[in-house]
């Protein structure tokens, strides 16, 4: 949880002052683990957030006295602790802050984000995946996405072209993704350039060894080897399946 998106999730700028201070002492709390403060942390705080420095002697008054209190004084009124259930409180409210399932934070490690996003939100997903997997190191994961993001665009393709016919079986099922690149190597209609169509089996190929392969594990030059070819692709896919 970076200061901007706390700010905005709690719109922070219209609390009062002594709301403005719980909230920025609770961050601090989940950021460090710190329970306890002193004014001047407090008013340290307040300025990293782009706040004002307070009245201290008003705003100490406020934080443990009155309706309004939240917090408990400590160490001869040095020191100021959450009262436990405001912190509760918090941490009901606002707590879920910190366990974000859904973002995933990349910037076009791998995979230009600002070509290649914004088309569709499913496969903007996977980009960032791609991207963050490889930047933290997991190659393997990373492989397997590269992979599954080549067998969607090739479906795509087929799709806008209106020939999906030619890669699904008697159920209705799209074939294996082997299937799919040996009908798209030769398919007369989508005319995948020799350039592009001579990497397919490599790109299928990466994902399949990092997904099935007892023993391998992928490593960073395996997918650096194939990233210029697979930018190249993407260019030529986009086109196909009409999300350039």
């Amino acid at each position: 949880m970076e200061i901007i998106d706390f700010v905005n999730q709690i719109n922070l700028g219209e609390q009062s002052e002594i709301d403005r201070t719980k909230f920025v002492c609770f961050f601090e709390y989940k950021r460090t683990g710190k329970t306890t403060f002193c004014m001047s942390e407090i008013c340290d705080l307040l300025q990293a957030f782009g706040f004002n420095r307070p009245n201290v002697s008003r705003l100490k008054t406020k934080l443990i006295k009155g309706n309004e209190k939240v917090m408990l004084s400590r160490n001869a009124g040095k020191e100021f602790e959450f009262i436990p259930i405001v912190l509760q409180k918090l941490e009901s409210d606002y707590g879920n802050l910190w366990s974000d399932t859904v973002s995933v934070k990349s910037n076009s490690e791998l995979i230009d984000e600002v070509k290649f996003g914004g088309k569709k939100p499913y496969i903007d997903r996977i980009i960032k995946q791609i991207n963050f997997t490889y930047d933290n190191n997991c190659y393997d994961a990373c492989a397997v996405l590269l992979r599954r993001l080549f067998e969607i665009l090739l479906v795509l393709a087929y799709q806008r072209n209106g020939v999906e016919q030619d890669i699904t079986n008697e159920q209705g099922h799209h074939f294996m993704l082997e299937g799919i690149v040996k009908n798209a190597k030769t398919n007369v209609t989508l005319k995948f350039s020799s350039r592009v169509k001579n990497n397919f089996d490599t790109f299928r190929e990466v994902g399949n060894n990092s997904a099935h392969s007892i023993t391998y594990t992928a490593s960073k030059k395996d997918i650096d080897d194939i990233k210029i070819a697979y930018r190249v692709m993407l260019d030529e896919l986009y086109d196909k399946a009409g999300i350039s």
